[in-house]
């Protein structure tokens, strides 16, 4: 299948084919992660270094895109929740920093949200919707690798560190929006709750961002808890 790089790229529909192609990656790959836990553990710089290509593949693809079509700082500023995700992503993968981790998990519940209701995304024809899909897997995977090979889970310490950094990606996107039009983190337009003004969306953003992570953490503990 050869991609499609026009621009702007077509819309996919939500509950659709394309939807569930990425549903579909995403469940594969988790299945694999959890059934072959030894291999992985043996294989785990294998791993850890084919998650590198494919994360700084996707980057380059993506950032490649904003630039040949001339998208400006509106759209082509890593400053989605979610670019910001896989950024940090990638320091834990080359570095194996436990505070790179704390911000990926906790930043990451986000991209449930996303992957499940993946408004204005592309389809599977277009080169940005396998960006999309490879840049939020991706995001959901890290962790659980990390869980398989290191032993690793989210910490109370961690949660705190991470509602302190997204309260201040929060104030930056804000920033960032107003100065260039954006609509990073979906401050401006979004698919529900259209109604609110730049303040109450800052504040809707702030208590529901924390509010998300803590969830997440509380999940992690109870599955932490499950498995004794």
């Amino acid at each position: 299948m050869v991609l499609s790089w026009h621009h702007p790229p077509p819309l996919l529909e939500i509950g659709g084919r394309d939807h569930a192609a990425y549903l579909a990656l995403y469940l594969t790959l988790l299945v694999l992660l959890l059934t072959r836990k030894e291999l992985i553990k043996r294989r785990k710089e294998l791993v850890r270094r084919l998650a590198i290509v494919v994360v700084v593949v996707q980057q380059v693809a993506m950032y490649s895109y904003h630039l040949t079509h001339r998208e400006g700082l509106e759209q082509g500023l890593p400053l989605h929740v979610c670019r910001v995700t896989s950024l940090v992503g990638l320091v834990w993968l080359l570095t194996g920093a436990d505070w790179a981790m704390q911000l990926v998990f906790h930043f990451g519940v986000f991209a449930y949200g996303s992957l499940a209701y993946p408004w204005g995304n592309a389809p599977v024809t277009h080169a940005m919707g396998w960006s999309f899909a490879v840049n939020h897997v991706v995001t959901l995977l890290l962790p659980v690798l990390a869980a398989v090979t290191e032993e690793w889970w989210p910490t109370r310490e961690g949660l705190v560190t991470s509602i302190v950094a997204f309260l201040g990606y929060l104030a930056v996107t804000d920033r960032v929006n107003q100065a260039t039009g954006a609509n990073y983190f979906y401050l401006r337009e979004r698919p529900f709750l259209q109604g609110l003004g730049r303040r109450g969306s800052i504040v809707v953003g702030a208590v529901g961002g924390c509010a998300v992570m803590a969830g997440g953490y509380a999940v992690s503990r109870l599955l932490a808890r499950a498995r004794g």
